[in-house]
């Protein structure tokens, strides 16, 4: 009988387990494939192994143009496994060190009540059942395929293909259906090594979900690198022939079409639930999530959702948040991290954060705001690395002078942010923001600047 049962071994499984390990309990945690999950295996690591490696080769190509028509992609995809291995390792060693228990399947609740039953079914057929006081569901997500015609051919690919072997073959065009945060960073990693790639979004502009200028910026700045960006442009079809594929597409009621010799769905992520519970057992759902409160309660009491699998955030580091969360609320402990403010990242160059609230978001809420901005452009470190345009946009409350929101386009955006996310979880005015000294030459001095340049006078 274990404390504490895990289903999924991602950053919000693994977490929650260390976590309620150090605190005493007893811990079980079930993982049908590797630990480390979709973030550390074919999602947030591998994406930023390549577009390192991309971002290298892309630099040596300025100074020696032939670098790209020389380059190997196979180098990439071992430098990324390397990369993962080392990681999956870590965190095996980590519960082996928190005496975690690991089992290696698939994960089937079978009971509604403590004490919890679980089947773990490994690839071989064969189960066991495990028992425990509670459990948490950390099952992640997968990538969705668009209910459009020829979009579930398995010769059109999804991230998982794409940070696969698949991805190292050579090819010199790609299509890439979506510009979200996927298809926006796989168009940053192909067009620096050469491909010519075309985004079809659907929304009026690439990344939808952030504050706007974020996105008309991360446009300007695919543009820069020769990516066609054609957004307000829904597929109709993809159909493959001998050595491509055609996308058609409806764009304002007139008709396109796309050829490429690859194509990528990027199309957003579906939970994870298939295999997860007995035949007899429900779940209330959120959609195609599993609904929880805000503590990650499910309707079952003692049963748990986090992460990619309940919709909240589908963020490796949200998840993490919300297994501390979890445990945090089954202790009867206030959690330590806030599973609430979450900054959002994409890996692009320059980077891209958003944490807290946008000036719309805070006006919608009746908040007067003071915006104080920072171009980038007379940063020293900007110009040493070449990257061009940016800006940091800080948002404060008006009538009380606190940080609420933050904006980064900028380098080391995604490293800046978090001293922005303390600053507004702990209520930071503008003042309390000028007193630290930011070294030169850094990144960070454009935060200085922002802060000043917000008018409360």
């Amino acid at each position: 009988m274990f404390d504490l049962l895990i289903i999924g071994g991602g950053p919000g499984g693994y977490g929650a387990a260390e976590y309620a390990a150090h605190h005493g309990y007893s811990v079980a945690l079930v993982e049908r494939d590797r630990l480390g999950g979709t973030c550390l295996n074919r999602g947030c690591v591998p994406t930023k192994a390549y577009l390192h490696t991309a971002e290298v080769v892309s630099e040596a190509a300025f100074y020696t143009p032939e670098t790209l028509a020389h380059f190997d992609r196979s180098v990439m995809f071992a430098r990324k496994n390397e990369t993962v291995e080392t990681l999956v390792k870590g965190i095996g060693m980590l519960m082996k060190v928190g005496k975690v228990a690991v089992y290696e399947g698939v994960g089937t609740l079978l009971s509604t009540v403590a004490p919890f039953s679980v089947r773990v079914t490994r690839m071989d057929g064969i189960a066991e059942t495990l028992e425990a006081q509670r459990v948490i569901i950390a099952t992640g997500s997968a990538p969705s395929r668009l209910p459009v015609p020829g979009c579930e051919n398995p010769s059109v690919w999804t991230s998982d293909d794409l940070l696969a072997e698949a991805g190292t073959t050579p090819f010199q065009s790609l299509l890439i259906v979506g510009g979200g945060v996927i298809g926006v960073e796989m168009a940053n990693i192909y067009a620096r090594l050469g491909v010519a790639v075309t985004i079809l979004e659907a929304e009026k502009r690439c990344l939808p979900m952030l504050d706007m200028e974020l996105g008309r910026s991360a446009e300007a700045m695919l543009k820069g690198l020769s990516v066609n960006v054609l957004t307000d442009a829904r597929l109709q079809s993809i159909k493959q022939t001998e050595n491509a594929f055609t996308a058609n597409y409806d764009k304002n009621g007139t008709t396109g079409a796309i050829t490429c010799e690859r194509a990528l769905l990027a199309t957003g992520r579906r939970p994870v639930t298939d295999g997860l519970l007995d035949n007899a057992i429900t779940l209330t759902m959120n959609r195609h999530f599993i609904a929880v409160d805000d503590n990650f309660r499910t309707n079952l009491a003692g049963v748990y959702a986090i992460g990619d699998v309940n919709g909240v955030f589908q963020l490796a580091h949200a998840a993490h948040a919300q297994g501390v969360a979890a445990v945090s609320d089954m202790l009867g402990i206030p959690s330590p991290i806030n599973p609430n403010l979450v900054p959002s990242c994409v890996y692009t160059a320059p980077e891209i954060a958003s944490v807290g609230l946008t000036a719309d978001e805070a006006k919608v809420l009746g908040r007067e705001v003071i915006i104080g901005k920072a171009l980038t452009t007379q940063n020293a470190r900007t110009l040493i690395e070449g990257l061009g345009r940016g800006f940091i946009k800080l948002i404060f409350d008006k009538a009380t002078r606190k940080l609420i929101g933050a904006q980064l386009f900028c380098g080391r955006a995604t490293d800046l942010v978090g001293e922005l996310t303390v600053a507004i979880e702990n209520g930071l005015t503008a003042a309390n923001l000028l007193r630290p000294l930011r070294a030169h030459p850094t990144f960070e001095e454009s935060i200085t600047d922002a802060v000043l340049a917000a008018k409360f006078d």
